[in-house]
């Protein structure tokens, strides 16, 4: 006889790599989000999302931000400026990502 273990489904929410509250509450930063990570992102309750690739972003993706009224910044940034551009998001305050967002 044999024992099949059918695992259950988490109700763990799963930030997506690299994520990292740059101000409480209000700026965060990551990697690119992956369906596995929608439930976290909604937890934050989000207004907007900067993307800083300049590929397009995903179908799946995009049906989430139109679900959850998340507005979509994309600024197709060359990888070799990157790492700047992260930087300055690092440290910005609120009230300097308020005058692009």
């Amino acid at each position: 006889m044999g024992l099949i273990l059918v695992e259950e489904e988490s109700n763990m929410l799963v930030p997506p790599s690299n994520f990292s509250i740059v101000e409480d509450n209000c700026i965060y930063r990551s990697g690119f989000p992956q369906p596995s990570n929608f439930p976290f992102l909604q937890s934050l309750n989000l207004r907007s999302i900067i993307y800083l690739c300049p590929e397009p972003y995903p179908e799946e993706n995009l049906e989430f931000l139109r679900i959850n009224k998340i507005k979509l910044f994309q600024f197709g940034i060359d990888g070799t400026k990157m790492s700047e551009i992260i930087q300055f998001l690092s440290t910005a305050s609120a009230e300097s990502i308020e005058l692009v967002v």
